[in-house]
């Protein structure tokens, strides 16, 4: 397994724990009441570099990106996941990492995987802790099939997806 650099964790989780205000904001994709969206003005300059989007809406995963932000969340290692992906991967591989901007203790982090009409759903429980004290959810997704697979994160009123694609 292929470790990530502690400078690039360490990056990613300081610029990620910065408190944002909240900004009225589009509906949120279930088409219920409106959401906080977070303006990219607010964004540390280091989450504005990577691909995605700092509102609130799906974004794709490129293939060559290991960090992703939607929304409320940074997720990554997207190209280790890719790397160790096969069809019967066990959840003892097919981790992923989700780095909430706004970190609320008691919200437990839910993702809902969508893809043909299929639907899993994976619990990273509680807010873990690293060694430099910032807050995530280290996840299990072990996604069963090849396709495009949509992943809706939620913990608390926080929320992001990400469209990330299996061969």
């Amino acid at each position: 397994m292929r470790a990530i650099p502690l400078f690039v964790v360490a990056l990613v989780l300081c610029g990620c724990t910065a408190p944002v205000p909240p900004a009225a904001g589009p509906a949120s994709p279930a088409g219920s009441a409106p959401v906080p969206s977070s303006p990219a003005a607010s964004v540390p300059a280091f989450q504005q570099s990577l691909p995605g989007s700092a509102r609130r809406e799906c974004v794709a995963v490129p293939g060559d990106a290991m960090l992703v932000r939607s929304g409320d969340f940074i997720a990554g290692d997207f190209v280790e996941y890719r790397r160790q992906w096969h069809p019967d991967l066990g959840p003892d591989l097919g981790k992923l990492f989700w780095l909430p901007a706004r970190p609320q203790l008691n919200a437990a982090l839910t993702v809902t995987a969508t893809s043909g009409g299929r639907t899993e759903t994976y619990s990273a429980g509680s807010l873990a802790t690293n060694d430099a004290g910032q807050a995530m959810y280290p996840s299990g997704i072990p996604l069963p099939a090849a396709g495009t697979w949509k992943l809706v994160a939620q913990a608390g009123d926080g929320w992001g997806c990400f469209e990330l694609t299996l061969p």
